[in-house]
């Protein structure tokens, strides 16, 4: 009786403990032999244009796997019937800027072996992506123990468009979808499913059970994203860009085109770009938006702020003859030249934009000081970012250590760094009565679970400068469109207010003497401008100057967009 009483105490001792002060760690030992968690993620959100085409979707592609304890074909002969439907790399890697080697069919052979031959493991991914095609070959073998499983992924209908501005979805560290750069890095969040875990009942193999709990069939997807760019305006932007580079033999170039009334951008084409859908095959310097991170020094078409400023500082006006034209000016150690050489004793302001004449913006800059120069090329948001909803959107600090050179150069356009945006967005509040807008590329974002829509709103910055001075710039731009040195590419049917600009490229202390930038950027109508644009070409070989390749590639696009856009002729 008392080792019965023993045993019996003992017993109960060893119950309570298993029962009451580790009876968490048997719960849940229990759960997970019998119930099995899954995360389920509902659909990115897709891309629109603002003409409600789509830019970036989803399409189904599958995972090959194969359960080796259900298959009655060696893993040997398995191999040598699917190997050469694999031959393609498609797969998405953790770092968007590797690239895949080809695999030879031997390669994949024997690492499709490899992993049926695991016995550790009753489940082996044989590819993690293949397409339908790819799957119904391989589902008309009817190999035992080889499945697929859906998922989805990024599908471009309109292949590389806007590639710069969509960026593109890879994997993380962590082999989850991320996006990369664009609209894709930039609201990534957004277009992202959101993923809930989900718990139901298995048996000892791992499968459902039909009487346990299964996913809820709720959908969490992200959400959709209506930018401002037009999908006719877009392509015809990148066709004729493509045409100038090839032309104008430029290694390479932009265009922006945006409303300068609300700040929508319209089109945004860079070239070279990349497809999105295989951005693995391509250099990762492409991935980025040049118009946003590539900066440059500005030339001439810097001038058209520099004028606005001293008009609106009431430092000079339209009619204001330069006392210190005639000649290359000296400042110090340095000789400022005109682009030509040529000098005109007394010119007026709006010849002296009209000529793009350096010593008349140095006369300029200063009659308005260091101080007030700087200040108004701050007001005017250079070196600013632009705050466009896209990842790559950086700032261009100016330097703080100005000497007297340096406010001569900075006068037209050297010496000074911006970007293309930068340049559109402070051409566009003259173009706008003085008043900058805040460039935007989305229009609006609806929600992928409710539909609800999330209009952007344009969003005013603040007033650069005066309704009267924003008039009588444009009047002088339009002088030099008509009588400048591009005068003989200009529209036959449409006034504009443009201005040229050639930059040297500054390469190790000094300017390289043969290669140049050549921009020009303008709007039309001058009156009520629909549309301000940057056309830029990098080292254009055909001729260094901006009148003879970027110009004439200006009013081509610009023909186009007055029939795109509807706007009647004014000439």
């Amino acid at each position: 009786m008392a080792l019965f009483y023993v045993l019996l105490i003992g017993i109960t001792l060893r119950l309570f403990y298993w029962q009451v002060l580790h009876s968490a760690v048997l719960q849940a030992e229990a759960q997970g032999q019998y119930t099995r968690v899954i995360p389920v993620s509902g659909k990115r959100g897709k891309v629109f244009t603002s003409d409600n085409y789509l830019l970036v979707g989803n399409k189904t592609v599958y995972k090959l796997y194969a359960q080796p304890y259900l298959m009655t074909a060696s893993p040997q002969a398995v191999a040598a019937q699917i190997a050469p439907l694999l031959i393609e790399p498609i797969e998405l890697t953790a770092s968007p800027s590797a690239q895949l080697p080809p695999q030879t069919v031997e390669q994949i052979k024997t690492n499709l072996v490899e992993k049926m031959n695991n016995s550790t493991s009753r489940w082996a991914v044989l590819k993690s992506r293949i397409n339908e095609t790819t799957k119904q070959q391989i589902q008309q073998m009817d190999i035992k123990g080889v499945g697929f499983e859906s998922f989805e992924v990024r599908d471009y209908p309109e292949a590389s468009m806007a590639a710069q501005v969509v960026g593109f979805v890879g994997k993380d560290k962590t082999g989850n979808d991320q996006g990369y750069f664009g609209i894709e890095g930039a609201l990534d969040r957004e277009l992202r499913g959101h993923v809930e875990e989900k718990i139901f009942l298995k048996d000892a193999l791992g499968f459902s059970l039909l009487f346990g709990n299964k996913p809820e069939e709720t959908q969490f997807d992200g959400r959709d994203v209506h930018l401002t760019i037009r999908r006719d305006i877009q392509y015809a932007v990148e066709e004729l860009l493509k045409e100038g580079i090839e032309k104008y033999q430029a290694s390479a170039g932009e265009v922006i085109v945006m409303d300068p009334q609300s700040g929508k951008i319209l089109a945004m084409a860079n070239f070279p770009n990349y497809d999105p859908s295989r951005f693995y095959d391509f250099p990762a310097q492409l991935y980025k938006n040049p118009s946003l991170v590539d900066t440059f020094e500005p030339g001439s078409i810097f001038k058209v702020l520099t004028v606005s400023a001293g008009i609106d500082a009431k430092v000079i006006d339209a009619n204001t003859q330069c006392s210190d034209c005639g000649s290359a000016k000296k400042i110090g150690q340095y000789t400022i030249k005109t682009w030509n050489d040529q000098y005109t004793p007394n010119i007026d302001m709006t010849q002296a934009l009209t000529k793009s004449d350096n010593t008349a913006m140095v006369f300029i800059a200063d009659r308005l000081g260091q101080q007030l120069f700087l200040e108004y090329i701050k007001r005017f948001g250079v070196g600013d970012e632009t705050k466009l909803e896209l990842q790559e959107d950086t700032s261009t600090p100016i330097r703080k250590d100005w000497k007297v050179i340096d406010l001569a150069t900075g006068s037209f356009g050297q010496g000074i760094v911006t970007t293309g945006m930068q340049m559109v967005k402070a051409v566009g509040a003259v173009a706008n009565k003085g008043l900058m807008m805040r460039p935007q590329i989305i229009e609006h974002v609806t929600d992928g679970t409710t539909g609800a829509k999330i209009q952007v709103q344009t969003q005013v910055e603040h007033q650069v400068i005066s309704p009267e001075t924003a008039t009588t710039v444009t009047q002088m731009m339009v002088t030099a469109v008509n009588e400048g040195e591009s005068k003989w590419a200009t529209s036959k049917t449409h006034n504009s207010a443009a201005k040229t600009g050639t930059a040297q490229i500054p390469i190790d202390g000094h300017y390289d003497p043969k290669q140049t930038i050549a921009s020009y950027i303008g709007f039309a109508p001058p009156e009520n401008p629909r549309f301000v644009m940057l056309v830029k070409l990098k080292t254009p070989q055909s001729s260094q100057w901006a009148s003879e390749t970027a110009a004439p590639l200006w009013y081509k696009i610009a023909d186009r967009l007055f029939l795109l856009m509807n706007i009647p002729p004014d000439k």
